[in-house]
């Protein structure tokens, strides 16, 4: 499978002088076409900065990055933005919802940005809701949801779009342990079904099973990778 994702010698650091923190130190990375990789760390280790800058949200201070045959870090702001939108997939740990729009609402904004017609997004936000197990839930507040349900929601909101690589920082950290194994088995069977690419920070050694890839970081460096 080709690469989707070649990171080369992504360098993150943050403040100026004498205050500078170092937080990615040459990371060299690639992600082939259907993989599902989680990047793994004890707190401070620098994986959610890592996937920040695999994900277009963030900037590396150095390196090169290609995505989907892009080089990102030469759009503009506008170019990258659209990119992220039609390209990338995200899922993050406090679900991200907007607390007064509904379930299919919450759905639709990012395919409207995208430049879908009302119908279009309805339509699309209704089938991605069914395909997360909501079917009853469209018109649901996120304050009428569970932890899971929102999470659902989001995940949701990520894959309408038919994303080629979606992002999960830490997806089940808000949730308990069965909410949390329901997330990663949702992901999971996006990955096995559909062949979407996965990129998932986590914690949790037992949210890796459907992982074909585990790399782990210690203070800003990939340390090891196990391939499975």
């Amino acid at each position: 499978m080709s690469d989707i994702i070649q990171a080369t010698n992504i360098h993150r650091s943050f403040g100026k002088g004498d205050l500078v923190t170092h937080v990615l130190r040459g990371i060299d990375i690639t992600v082939a076409s259907g993989d599902f990789v989680a990047i793994m760390g004890k707190s401070g280790a620098g994986k959610s900065t890592l996937m920040y800058q695999l994900s277009v949200l963030d900037t590396p201070t150095d390196g090169e990055l290609l995505v989907d045959d892009t080089d990102v870090l030469g759009l503009s702001e506008r170019d990258r933005t659209a990119f992220r939108l039609n390209t990338l997939g995200y899922v993050f740990q406090d679900y991200a919802l907007v607390p007064d729009l509904n379930a299919r609402e919450n759905i639709m904004v990012p395919l409207l940005m995208a430049g879908r017609t009302w119908e279009s997004a309805t339509a699309t936000a209704d089938t991605a809701l069914n395909a997360v197990g909501l079917s009853s839930k469209h018109d649901s507040l996120p304050s009428q949801l569970s932890g899971g349900e929102q999470q659902r929601v989001a995940i949701a909101r990520a894959i309408a779009g038919e994303p080629k690589i979606l992002f999960a920082d830490e997806p089940t950290a808000n949730l308990d342990s069965i909410s949390g194994q329901q997330v990663i088995d949702l992901i999971g069977k996006l990955h096995n079904e559909q062949g979407l690419t996965v990129v998932m920070v986590t914690h949790e050694e037992e949210y890796t099973k459907y992982c074909n890839r585990i790399i782990e970081m210690e203070d800003g460096t990939i340390v090891s990778e196990k391939k499975r």
